[in-house]
């Protein structure tokens, strides 16, 4: 099955981390997925994990950037909440 533009940056980002140690959870098939952040249980594109570091990650595509707005703040706060963590929007042109 071809994955979407959307799954294949996820996949690339996911594999690009792991190449650099850390422990990648993602919301694609072949990975574990990660858990839900917030009272809606948003769940991320990628959580990566390295000793004192952890990234949130979020892949968006020029269609769902502004509708996912909700879900950003959410995973913003939830990083700011927690030392070594970090939240990155990664845009697909």
């Amino acid at each position: 099955m071809a994955l979407s533009k959307h799954n294949q940056k996820v996949k690339e980002i996911a594999k690009k981390l792991e190449e650099q140690g850390y422990k990648v959870e993602a919301d694609i098939p072949g990975y574990s997925k990660p858990d839900g952040i917030g009272k809606d249980n948003h769940v991320p594109d990628i959580v990566a994990k390295k000793t004192n570091s952890t990234k949130i990650i979020e892949v968006e595509t020029p269609a769902s950037v502004n509708k996912d707005k909700k879900q950003h703040e959410t995973f913003r706060r939830s990083a700011a909440q927690k030392r070594g963590t970090t939240f990155e929007i990664r845009k697909i042109k």
